[in-house]
């Protein structure tokens, strides 16, 4: 391993990276002699996520793009490459993946592009750790020799895309307490909840927490969650044969009768009748 301030050598200039759909990897601590060449770029999609350190990255008739800790750079095919450690940071950490871009893919690395070929956003916390373990993920299955190892890895790196997505500026980006709250609901909906429950989840008052959902999801926060408990009681009556009880259980209602009143008012049928015109399992 180079030690951190080693001084500098000459760069490596490699060819394009050979065309698979996924190659992940990770580099650790590299040093103010770790820089890497590429004058005509490669085939595919280059991923690069800082862990530790900073990286800069070298472009030609343009200002050198900086990629810290809680920020993820992604360079275009055909996009010449001249990156590395960068001089004042002194080391990098970081995990990288080539890609061939599926089409959804692609929709997921619409990023802001601060110079000609490379798009950047920045990351919270939370974000930047998922991103960096769906990356892990993908290098232990890719080199884990599974059956199926490339679509392990290929389903991790578009988990990474995924996350990525959540924090690109060109959409709303949730505010990292709501998401924290709305990801809580997902996993709980038979739970009882109220904005001041959700809001200890969240780390935030209920007036902020209200604010905040009113503002970014365009309607009241128990709006949303009554929607996602219809929404699955709408397919556990469709796919299942659980009886109406214990439906109304599962998306959070003790009282079965009640439940049906708040089906009939969101979708005009009783849960019966919902269930003998849609079908069950």
């Amino acid at each position: 391993m180079p030690h951190p301030h080693a001084a500098p050598r000459p760069p490596t200039v490699t060819r394009a990276a050979p065309a698979e759909p996924v190659i992940p990897g990770r580099l650790d601590r590299q040093g103010l002699a770790y820089r890497t060449v590429r004058p005509g770029g490669t085939a595919d999609w280059l991923l690069l996520v800082t862990v530790e350190g900073r990286g800069r990255l070298r472009l030609p008739a343009a200002p050198d793009v900086l990629v810290g800790h809680g920020q993820v750079a992604v360079i275009e095919p055909r996009t010449p490459h001249d990156y590395g450690t960068d001089h004042e940071a002194g080391q990098w950490s970081l995990r990288w993946a080539h890609l061939l871009a599926r089409p959804e893919w692609l929709l997921l690395l619409d990023w802001p592009s601060p110079a000609p070929g490379v798009r950047h956003i920045d990351v919270d916390e939370t974000v930047h750790a998922r991103i960096v373990q769906a990356l892990d993920r993908a290098i232990s299955a890719r080199r884990s020799g599974l059956r199926r190892d490339l679509l392990f890895a290929m389903n991790a790196v578009e988990e990474a895309l995924l996350w990525c997505d959540t924090a690109n500026p060109r959409e709303t980006v949730l505010d990292p307490r709501l998401r924290t709250v709305l990801e809580y609901v997902g996993s709980h909906l038979e739970h009882p909840h109220t904005v001041a429950s959700l809001a200890h989840v969240g780390g935030i008052s209920p007036s902020r927490l209200a604010h905040l959902a009113a503002q970014q999801l365009g309607t009241s926060l128990m709006a949303h969650v009554d929607g996602k408990r219809m929404e699955l009681a709408r397919l556990l009556l469709t796919h299942t044969d659980l009886p109406i009880a214990h439906v109304a259980g599962q998306v959070g209602f003790t009282d079965p009768l009640y439940f049906s009143r708040r089906f009939r008012a969101a979708t005009s049928m009783s849960p019966s009748r919902f269930r003998a015109e849609n079908g069950n399992a």
